[in-house]
């Protein structure tokens, strides 16, 4: 077959050197037919394979039916339709003919720009962010709340560390807050805050967003699966808000970020040329404000809330991390209410604990005070448990020994241990003879005692004598000189 770079030789030759087709045919080897064949075709040659038949060619009318009566049709059921008549190939195949001929029967959609009344509509989404930020010693990651307004195109922006009910709707009552009212209806997603269960169009709402919803008197209404369409007011702000705020920026930790974002939305969203609107949405909001409902006088109550059981530890589990309490919440039925910033513990409706909410996983939070009190209790109980001992064995001789005991030193369990173990020494009678004889000389020092039952426990030796106090010891003065020798003399 004639090359294409043959082709193009045998025209110039022809066309601009003047050759004769017999001169070309000798220059370059080729067979004067083909030099004339070259020279009459506009086009240079290709080769075209001849079309090799497919497996699948029988069952291709099958195909395009089916997809023409269901454009959505997976080439899956395809595949076992078409195998019931015979086809004996493979899915691969089948799913590349289905990605060529899909087009042809399900048509690229357009959409219509809504138009909106003030305060007709907001949009509401969640938007993860593309890096975690530093908080409480943790590299967490961050979620970005946005409300739309969708007349003034006006955007409600706070970042969350988490997307929880009670986050999205601690978030979503901030919005109505900061944005002085309320529209008729809000725009959702399928997410699970909001819907419960969805059944093509018989739809479940979350319980306490219901009553949420109630509690401010608007309307939910959840988009179509898979149609973001639906809600394109607030789609465009995800990537705005990505792209715009978060690319290029550094945050020291998350307090830092909610002050850049809070900045951002303010002086650059809200302040900017809209471009649909060709307004900015701070000045069209102006107009919608006084169109949006009003708020009600009290706030709905966002806190999360647990009844967990408190450990043998003296702790409370929320959301994987561990929270201490004091001792005396051990096997009560405690209340913990968690919002953004803390977790409080309530104890018959009192506060008897509170510690910064963790964003951690698998920690655990204590409050030493907790421990101390723990600590106190146990000393305080050993105490109690040796005074009835002692005061149990050695009766009225006890009780009087415990008494100046008590009197005379702030270690009254250590010396109440020390003559509760020489029980495994001596016989019960001697210490209760000790007792009184050391009490008769004034005494109430253990040592004392069992100095006492040394010399009792061996009778040739006369009772010991009292030992005396250090203070009532003579020295003898001497000559500070004496010393002096002893060190080596005076320097």
């Amino acid at each position: 077959m004639l090359k294409v770079e043959e082709w193009a030789e045998i025209r110039r030759l022809h066309k601009i050197e003047g050759l004769s087709q017999r001169a070309i045919s000798r220059r370059l080897g080729l067979n004067r037919r083909t030099v004339a064949k070259a020279l009459a075709s506009p086009e240079p040659p290709h080769y075209q394979r001849s079309a090799r038949g497919s497996i699948l060619d029988p069952y291709k009318p099958k195909m395009h039916a089916l997809l023409a009566e269901d454009p959505k049709l997976r080439a899956v059921r395809i595949l076992e339709l078409i195998r019931d008549d015979g086809y004996p190939g493979k899915i691969s195949i089948v799913r590349d003919f289905v990605r060529e001929i899909r087009p042809l029967y399900q048509p690229q959609p357009v959409f219509l720009r809504m138009e909106y009344q003030p305060a007709e509509y907001a949009q509401v989404d969640w938007a993860e962010m593309p890096d975690p930020v530093l908080w409480q010693g943790h590299l967490c990651k961050v979620y970005a709340f946005m409300l739309v307004v969708c007349y003034s195109r006006l955007l409600y922006l706070e970042f969350s560390l988490g997307t929880k009910l009670w986050d999205f709707l601690r978030c979503h009552q901030n919005a109505f807050l900061a944005v002085g009212g309320v529209s008729k209806a809000c725009v959702y997603d399928n997410l699970s805050s909001v819907v419960k269960r969805r059944r093509g169009t018989d739809i479940t709402l979350n319980e306490t967003f219901r009553h949420f919803a109630g509690h401010y008197c608007f309307q939910v209404h959840p988009c179509w699966p898979g149609e973001p369409n639906q809600k394109g007011a607030i789609e465009k702000p995800v990537d705005y808000v990505k792209g715009n705020f978060w690319a290029g920026r550094v945050f020291a930790d998350y307090r830092d970020l909610q002050h850049q974002g809070r900045h951002w939305q303010d002086h650059i969203a809200n302040v900017r040329l809209h471009a649909i609107t060709r307004e900015r949405p701070a000045d069209r909001f102006l107009a919608e404000k006084q169109a949006l409902l009003p708020l009600p006088p009290t706030r709905f109550d966002t806190d999360w809330l647990l009844s967990p059981k408190v450990s043998k530890q003296c702790l409370v589990r929320v959301d994987t991390n561990d929270y201490s309490v004091p001792p005396t919440c051990y096997r009560q039925p405690v209340e913990v209410r968690v919002d953004d910033k803390a977790v409080h513990i309530l104890l018959r409706g009192e506060q008897v604990a509170q510690h910064a909410r963790c964003y951690g996983r698998h920690q655990v939070i204590i409050d030493r005070d907790h421990y101390q009190a723990i600590w106190e209790s146990r000393t305080m109980k050993r105490f109690t448990v040796l005074k009835r001992g002692f005061l149990t064995a050695y009766g009225l001789v006890g009780h009087r020994f415990y008494e100046g005991l008590s009197r005379r030193t702030d270690l009254v369990t250590t010396a109440l241990s020390q003559l509760l173990e020489l029980e495994q020494i001596y016989p019960h009678q001697d210490i209760l003879d000790a007792l009184e004889a050391v009490m008769r000389q004034g005494s109430y020092d253990p040592a004392a005692v069992k100095y006492w039952l040394m010399f009792a426990s061996q009778p040739s030796r006369p009772p010991p004598t009292p030992v005396p106090n250090t203070a009532q010891i003579p020295v003898e003065e001497r000559d500070l000189h004496v010393y002096d020798g002893l060190i080596g003399g005076v320097r």
